[in-house]
């Protein structure tokens, strides 16, 4: 949904110019009203739900905020955007040729440059910090005393990574509102009377170099390349660490039963982790069809436009993926993690009751939200100190493990949980 869309109404709009002011209706213009018009607002209009509903629980719910969702929150409020400017881009365009409205025509040309410029921003925004949350998971993966170091440094400083992830995107996307002008021909009367034309901000061979590489580059190319990368190096230091931490876990049951700690902290960072590598491979699965156009435009554009039909298509399902990742995001985390999925459950359920007080959530409601489990770790002192290990008494052989494994660094590995990430 970004440079592909310009490039489309650049070119309608020329071919429009040319024909001296004929006005030709936009291939497959049947598809494009199933598909996005119907279809891609459904869709849409789920995702703005969905992920207004997790802002709003990782924004309010005190249980959240202490488990460092930052990355999380603000990529929800990114994708409430992403989908609104879809509906005012995507699906008003369709409305409008489908429909034949002059008056939609102009609305739509009235706003498309500022929805073109927040859609432009939050999506290198949602990028940037699926990033920044994948860098620091893989940090936090690794057995490394540097890397624990690195992760603790960017752990402490989230507001600034946000504020940073905003300014790039701000940077790189912003200068799309002065790329695109609207156009008027007063010699045409209707549809062809009004278009868009692409406006060079540093000249020909410069704004070449900045549309199709430096910003192609860091805002498309970039974050799809680190994304893989890093989300494979998650699973693969996942699994190493399952294979290392297995027996410990059975010596950690053995000494301490089902109170030991860092079991408990583990099992909840593998939950956490798992949905991230979730998250970060629908982006990847929703954003390779745009990869490949974004490098087919940049290699041979004119190959490209030769096949009109193949573009549009690729174009509308390469600006539909996204938002169908965007609505994926609340089944990702409620399946994955249970204290989301109760917490956004209680929101759910406060809303319902603030909107209509008719509907009350009646105390048989509530106790199905409540799980002790969640409780009991929900009451739990943030800074009480961990319960001293006591060796129960399974025989010698139980004694001599225990002694073997619980050492200094298990202790650590506690305090580290705990201090490092607030699961």
């Amino acid at each position: 949904m970004d440079s592909n869309n310009i490039s489309i109404v650049e070119n309608v709009f020329e071919d429009a110019v040319s024909d001296d002011c004929e006005y030709s209706p936009p291939i497959f213009l049947e598809w494009k009203m199933v598909f996005v018009g119907i279809f891609g607002l459904i869709v849409a209009l789920i995702s703005i739900i969905h992920n207004s509903l997790l802002f709003y629980t990782f924004s309010t719910s005190t249980v959240l905020r202490k488990r460092n969702l930052t990355y999380l929150m603000w990529i929800s409020g990114c994708d409430v955007f992403i989908s609104l400017c879809y509906i005012a881009i995507m699906c008003v365009q369709v409305y409008t040729d489908y429909f034949e409205s002059f008056n939609l025509l102009v609305l739509w040309h009235e706003y498309l440059r500022a929805a073109f410029t927040v859609s432009h921003i939050t999506l290198s925004a949602a990028s940037f910090l699926l990033m920044a949350a994948t860098v620091e998971r893989y940090l936090q993966s690794t057995a490394d005393n540097r890397t624990l170091k690195l992760f603790q440094i960017l752990a402490t400083h989230r507001t600034y990574v946000v504020f940073c992830c905003f300014l790039g995107s701000l940077i790189f996307r912003g200068t799309v509102f002065f790329e695109i002008e609207v156009v008027t021909q007063p010699n045409c009367t209707g549809f062809s009377s009004m278009g868009l034309a692409v406006v060079p901000m540093f000249g020909e061979s410069m704004d070449v170099v900045w549309r199709f590489f430096v910003r192609k580059i860091v805002t498309v190319f970039l974050p799809f390349a680190v994304l893989a990368y890093f989300n494979a190096a998650i699973v693969m230091n996942v699994r190493r660490t399952d294979r290392d931490q297995t027996v410990k876990a059975l010596v950690l049951f053995i000494t301490v039963g089902t109170r030991g700690e860092v079991t408990r902290l583990r099992s909840r960072l593998r939950a956490v982790t798992r949905m991230l590598v979730m998250v970060v491979t629908g982006y990847l699965l929703a954003n390779i069809l745009d990869i490949i156009i974004a490098f087919w435009e940049t290699i041979n554009i004119q190959s490209l436009q030769e096949q009109p039909s193949l573009y549009t298509v690729l174009s509308d399902i390469s600006s539909f993926l996204p938002i169908a990742a965007c609505a994926l995001r609340l089944p990702i985390y409620t399946i994955n993690d249970r204290q989301i999925r109760v917490e956004v459950r209680r929101k759910f359920c406060d809303l319902i009751t603030r909107c209509c007080p008719c509907v009350l959530c009646d105390n048989h409601q509530r106790k199905k939200l409540y799980d002790h489990q969640l409780e009991s770790e929900r009451l739990w002192p943030k800074n009480e100190p961990t319960p001293k290990l006591e060796i129960r008494n399974y025989g010698l052989q139980s004694l001599i493990m225990a002694r073997a494994s619980l050492s200094t660094k298990e202790i650590y590995d506690i305090q580290r949980f705990r201090e490092s990430y607030d699961v």
